[in-house]
């Protein structure tokens, strides 16, 4: 996929183990810990860790502008029972927010689970306040399905996140 971003020409691509020093600077900007459960002042070989696929059928993007990791994505499809769903995260920098790159990833991500592995539903958690990421969400299909309150505790207070989740449409689900 190529497209243009803010500097230049984003391609989506698999994550590389080179990709770790630009998603560690990803992962410790305050936009992303702000929008996630990452703590402040993770390890590189934390965030290196978590960055890694945990199954070999999990996915793994990339977003490149030029020669730099702008923003990532995985899918990580369940096991057993579950194995029809899937749960996803998204980072972009916080300097190339707002340019199409989390639309980018996303569109990949479903592209994947429709049409490649037969993942029919596809769910994750935002935070209630965070309309730009429930926005995308809503953009691509994904509906709310429930609120959790007091789920997480963020900048000393409790937070309430929603549970949203996509349903492929030609799944009959």
């Amino acid at each position: 996929m190529n497209g243009m971003g803010r500097d230049g020409d984003l391609t989506i691509r698999a994550m590389r183990e080179e990709d770790a020093p630009d998603l560690f600077e990803i992962y410790n900007q305050p936009a992303f810990r702000f929008g996630t459960l990452a703590l402040p002042f993770e390890s590189f070989e934390a965030v290196k860790k978590w960055a890694e696929p945990r199954s070999p059928r999990d996915l793994h993007l990339a977003a490149q502008a030029n020669d730099r990791v702008v923003g990532a994505a995985a899918l990580r499809p369940f096991y057993g029972r579950r194995a029809h769903a899937a749960e996803f995260w998204i980072a972009v920098h916080e300097d190339f927010a707002g340019n199409g790159i989390g639309s980018r990833l996303l569109a990949a991500v479903i592209d994947t689970a429709d049409n490649w592995i037969n993942v029919s539903r596809i769910e994750m958690t935002v935070f209630t306040d965070n309309a730009r990421a429930i926005a995308l969400y809503e953009k691509f299909g994904f509906v709310i399905e429930g609120t959790h309150r007091a789920a997480t505790f963020r900048n000393g207070r409790f937070d309430d996140v929603h549970c949203m989740a996509r349903l492929r449409p030609s799944s009959g689900l």
